[in-house]
């Protein structure tokens, strides 16, 4: 009639002196929380907050690649559109229009000093 688990998890409550199985399920539930908040959660949330510092931070002139693999160099940028217009070819001029959140990374400036040698 009832579950193993919880059948244990009442005995370990009244072994305790009879407290509160509630308190019993806190007990065991806690950590695992906080485990998974530093775990996932945290970290998740770090990683949100560098996108929108990145993507905030775009610039005319700043060396991308998308999601999609394509490396360009932004034209433009309409934050309220949320949009990014970006070069792709140098010797067609052409320009091909994303969504901010199709940017993936910007390239070091190191790295598009490299790609010129």
């Amino acid at each position: 009639m009832f579950d193993s688990s919880l059948a244990n998890l009442t005995l370990f409550a009244q072994a305790d002196g009879g407290s509160n199985p509630i308190m019993a399920i806190l007990i065991m539930v806690g950590p695992i929380l906080i485990i998974f908040w530093f775990l996932i959660i945290r970290p998740q949330q770090r990683e949100d907050d560098r996108r929108k510092k990145m993507v905030n931070a775009l610039k005319k002139n700043d060396r991308v690649y998308t999601v999609g693999g394509i490396i360009g160099v932004v034209h433009s940028v309409d934050l309220e559109k949320k949009e990014v217009v970006l070069k792709v070819d140098d010797s067609n001029n052409t320009k091909v229009r994303f969504l901010l959140s199709a940017v993936s990374a910007v390239l070091s400036e190191s790295s598009s000093e490299e790609e010129k040698k």
